[in-house]
């Protein structure tokens, strides 16, 4: 049996999610074990965002045979790499990547990358796992043996299903995360819509309905009843909320910058506009609120069966 750590920032967002959903595919498996996903004890750095504790970095990678390394430009990745080849560990490599012109220090996120990220990746790294198409072309040109696998969902069933609402818009995030894109909400003309955002941060106008902590079912009740889904991010390497939204038969209105659209073609029931043209945001939600969705090619793309078949033959290879 062997025993797979998976390390990651320790706080909440994408990056954690993932983590744990994919340690949950493995709960039964015969061949693989995904220990308990914990939180490193860290220390926070201005320059280098954060480091693990040493002792703690080490003590938790000695019981696993495959460290699976997730983390972009903070010297804990870092870290974690060197842990993992000073004890012999297999390294599976996921970055949650942004080009860096995405990120808010472009020039240092690259800097600290090509110095000293990028060199542990190309000579450690035994596989390298992407999520985009952006994403797979950078780490090749870096890397021999790169992955490329989309995340998965697999809806919840509900006690009743919504009827549909025509009017109301949802958005799911931080709204005072400056990626995030919530300046095109306001652009959104007063009554003619219900707009409904789920996630911390103070809203501009008081015509918004804002659900802070709500528990999954209630989201899932949302994203059934929404007739539409808005990513106005500036970037996403891929956008679960969007995933989640199509697999209750809701459509979505992306920017062109959010990625999970590499895995669309051909699937209806998405749209998308330019980031801060406001004019192509509002058409666009226009056009979506009366589409359908493809939900079993939905289900079929990004079915947990498929992904975790792909990354077991990445931990056993």
């Amino acid at each position: 049996m062997k025993r797979i750590l998976y390390i990651r920032q320790n706080k909440p967002g994408g990056t954690d999610n993932y983590c744990k959903a994919l340690s949950n595919l493995f709960t039964d498996d015969t061949e693989l074990q995904a220990l308990p996903v914990c939180d490193i004890p860290t220390i926070s750095s201005r320059l280098f965002h954060y480091y693990y504790r040493p002792a703690s970095l080490n003590e938790a990678i000695k019981d696993a045979d495959i460290i699976h390394i997730n983390g972009y430009t903070a010297m804990g990745t870092v870290q974690a790499f060197l842990a993992a080849y000073k004890n012999k560990k297999k390294i599976v490599y996921t970055a949650h990547w942004h080009p860096f012109e995405c990120l808010r220090h472009p020039f240092l996120g690259k800097m600290f990358f090509y110095l000293f990220l990028r060199p542990l990746i190309k000579k450690y790294a035994h596989v390298v796992t992407t999520i985009n198409n952006e994403d797979t072309s950078f780490f090749q040109s870096i890397h021999p043996h790169v992955v490329q696998i989309p995340h998965w969902y697999k809806p919840q069933t509900l006690n009743h299903l919504p009827v549909k609402n025509k009017k109301m818009l949802l958005f799911v995030g931080r709204t005072d995360d400056p990626v995030k894109g919530i300046e095109h909400l306001y652009e959104l003309p007063k009554e003619k819509y219900e707009i409904h955002c789920v996630g911390k941060g103070e809203l501009l106008r008081k015509d918004f309905h804002q659900y802070i902590g709500i528990s999954d079912n209630e989201l899932a009740e949302l994203y059934a009843q929404a007739s539409v889904l808005v990513v106005p991010s500036k970037y996403e390497a891929f956008s679960y909320a969007a995933l989640e939204a199509l697999s209750y038969g809701t459509p979505v209105v992306l920017s062109e910058r959010v990625r999970i659209a590499d895995y669309l073609t051909g699937i209806n029931g998405w749209f998308v506009f330019q980031y801060h043209d406001y004019k192509d945001f509002l058409e666009k939600i226009d056009l979506a609120i009366n589409a359908k969705v493809d939900m079993m090619s939905v289900r079929q793309v990004f079915t947990p069966e498929k992904v975790k078949k792909t990354y077991r033959d990445i931990y056993l290879s």
